[in-house]
């Protein structure tokens, strides 16, 4: 392999394994886990799937960042 394609291929995986590791601690920490959060104390005896963990924390987050932007556009 030429040592041109090495060097072209280099910051391309780079911003790869980057964008991964960004994804995976935005889908899995912050929307599955606040998602299984809330539905864990919603519904305590009842282990919440991954999907619906996922949309709860979805439809959370959501809703909070529309909420304060709701107040801060108010408040001016």
């Amino acid at each position: 392999m030429p040592l041109g394609d090495v060097a072209g291929e280099a910051p391309s995986g780079t911003f790869r394994f980057i964008a991964r590791i960004v994804f995976e601690i935005v889908v899995d920490v912050i929307l599955r886990g606040t998602g299984a959060m809330i539905l864990r104390l919603l519904r305590p005896k009842h282990d919440p799937g991954e999907t619906a963990a996922m949309m709860t924390g979805l439809v959370f987050w959501g809703t909070a960042i529309t909420l304060f932007f709701l107040v801060f556009r108010m408040g001016r």
